[in-house]
């Protein structure tokens, strides 16, 4: 209430009397310690500090702290107490020639009717130490220090220790005026304390524009202040060619070049369009926008640029030629390296680069393949890409090619293929996917050679076979589809699954259609054909062989005797051991590097079948579950 009070009275003689208080924002070295009461007294926590403006200048003290540090420190020590104001609008001032009082929590308990600016926690030495007063901007403004082991005190020569009842005071050059030589033996005397201490006539000032310079003790004439505590300036009217007073720019409108505010149509673009510019539209935002035909390309495309065509989902794609997937040749013997390929057939009349041309391999989308740069086919041209310029893999269980367009449009694909033999292309011949033993890479595409009793027989166009079909290499006939993402239900028991429709069939349906076997046989439930039973079973009750003929241990049957010529002389025992064993690690050692590169060869395919057998097993477990 008191400070509410001073300020209302400060601003009040400011405004009506004319008086402006003159007040200083900088560093002053005016502002000194002017008394200190030390701990060795009576009661040895009764300490006092006194401040004093030396000058007829008032000082702004705000935020500036006393310090009590002991003998041999260089340091600020520890904080007493500081000129703390209540929120940054306040300013807190020291008037000039006046004082301020700082006592001990102490001393105001031992007098509780004694009066002070601040309190402290009693800490003061009764033989030697240092007070500091330190800024608002941690600058030392005044120390003073006493007792002979404080040599950090000014002018490195300390005060002396006040006796019992007395107290550091500094010297009275004239009235108003202390004494400050920056030495503090020469500055201070011991003398007596005051009867009365001086307190209360520090003020504050509050800043009622925090965003302008200087303090504004009164708002300025016109302003206004903000929730942030920012005065604003009167408000100006920016459109006088308007009705009414337009502080900001109303909505919709913009400046002319004569200052005046006009009708802006589009407010997204720089300039201010009082018409609506050419080629251009309001959108549902009220901004202006060119008419975009390609909204799935970046930036506005008046027109549909050249090279692209306008799709049936009204979306600008590139207006490609149709180019064919002629020939693949997935597996080959040995490694696959530089030797499996892609063939691409041009089937227009002109040249094409294939920059805006990639293809995938395999059942998904997730990998594409872009051909080698400055790629071009020439027209009816056919141009093989081989693995060791485009780094693809070709399967050598199933797997087909995609050409798309690198906008997504597919463009042409093969027929899935299955299970390739080595060296066997897979083509497109006479409309036709089919595998062929003539590899044409770069050239029209040629069927299977065939030899018959050592004439070749080029085999005649074969019947297309159906969507979901394709020909078999080792049979030539059309056989089912499978997809590498279906799943085929296993059959029932009593049934198995036909090869060439895929279908399950019954075991015992099939039998019945057979035609019985003859007394003494039995049919044989792998192959459906008939066979002896004694065969089987090692009947013993066979028909004894003619004379001559003995019987095969291994068929059973009987087979004539062939007599062996007699030697006239009896054999001889061979001194030469056996090195059979060679022969059995040379088979050995074939057979091992057959199996590796068995495995090398069908990797892919081994990777694959394992995992189908992962999911089958989880498959089966969660069906248990």
């Amino acid at each position: 209430m008191y400070r509410l009070y001073l300020l209302v009275l400060v601003t009040f003689s400011s405004v009506v009397c004319g008086f402006v208080p003159q007040i200083s924002g900088a560093i002053s070295s005016n502002v000194v310690i002017s008394q200190i009461q030390i701990g060795n007294i009576a009661s040895a926590s009764n300490e006092f500090i006194e401040i004093y403006n030396n000058s007829p200048t008032d000082v702004e003290i705000t935020n500036w702290c006393l310090y009590y540090a002991s003998a041999s420190s260089i340091q600020n020590g520890s904080k007493l107490t500081c000129f703390l104001p209540e929120n940054d609008s306040i300013h807190i001032y020291l008037p000039g020639n006046s004082s301020a009082y700082l006592i001990s929590n102490q001393l105001s308990t031992t007098n509780p009717s004694l009066g002070s600016d601040l309190k402290f926690s009693a800490t003061l030495s009764g033989t030697a130490g240092h007070v500091r007063l330190i800024d608002n901007v941690g600058a030392e403004v005044d120390k003073v220090g006493w007792g002979i082991t404080a040599l950090s005190a000014e002018g490195a020569s300390p005060a002396t220790v006040p006796t019992v009842g007395k107290v550091l005071g500094r010297k009275t050059i004239s009235p108003n005026i202390l004494q400050d030589t920056d030495v503090n033996s020469d500055d201070f005397e011991i003398i007596s304390p005051l009867v009365t201490y001086t307190y209360g006539s520090i003020y504050e000032i509050q800043d009622l524009c925090l965003n302008i310079a200087d303090i504004q003790s009164v708002l300025p004439e016109g302003y206004s202040v903000d929730i942030a505590g920012n005065c604003m300036p009167p408000p100006v009217d920016i459109c006088s060619n308007l009705d009414g007073l337009q502080a900001i720019l109303p909505n919709g409108y913009g400046i002319d070049a004569n200052g005046d505010c006009q009708v802006d149509l589009c407010q997204n673009l720089d300039r201010l369009q009082q018409i609506l510019p050419d080629n251009m539209g309001l959108d549902d935002n009220g901004d202006c926008v060119f008419h975009d035909e390609c909204s799935n390309l970046p930036g506005i495309q008046p027109e549909i640029p050249d090279g692209y065509k306008m799709s049936d989902d009204n979306v600008c794609l590139l207006d490609l030629l149709p180019l064919q997937i002629s020939e693949l040749l997935p597996n080959v013997t040995g490694l696959d390296d530089g030797k499996e390929f892609i063939e691409i057939y041009n089937t227009n009349d002109i040249d094409i680069d294939l920059g805006n041309y990639v293809f995938y391999v395999g059942t998904d989308d997730d990998t594409f393949y872009n051909f080698p740069t400055d790629s071009h086919i020439g027209a009816s041209q056919y141009m093989a890409f081989y693995n060791d310029e485009v780094e693809f893999t070709l399967l050598n269980t199933t797997s087909s090619v995609r050409l798309k367009s690198i906008d997504g449009v597919l463009i042409d694909e093969s027929l899935i293929y299955f299970s390739p033999k080595d060296d066997f292309a897979w083509a497109l011949i006479d409309g036709t996917w089919q595998y062929t033993n003539q590899l044409t890479p770069g050239s029209a595409n040629l069927p299977s050679i065939v030899e018959v009793d050592s004439e070749v027989v080029i085999e005649s166009s074969l019947e297309t076979c159906a969507a979901n079909q394709y020909r078999s290499p080792e049979t030539n006939r059309c056989r089912l589809i499978i997809t590498t993402s279906s799943s085929l239900v296993a059959c029932k028991d009593g049934q198995y699954r036909s090869e060439e429709t895929n279908r399950c069939r019954s075991i015992a349906s099939d039998v019945n259609a057979l035609t019985p076997c003859a007394e003494g046989q039995e049919r044989n439930p792998e192959t459906n054909r008939c066979r002896s039973i004694t065969a089987v079973l090692g009947d013993s009750a066979l028909m004894p062989c003619k004379e001559g003929q003995e019987r095969n241990p291994e068929t059973n049957r009987c087979r004539n005797i062939v007599s062996m010529p007699q030697a006239e002389y009896a054999p001889e025992q061979t001194a030469v051991s056996s090195n059979g064993y060679v022969g059995w690690l040379a088979l050995a050692g074939v057979g091992i590097v057959a199996i590796v590169y068995a495995i090398w060869e069908w990797r892919q395919e081994i990777v694959g079948v394992i995992r189908k057998i992962r999911l089958l097993i989880t498959r089966k477990n969660d069906k248990s579950i």
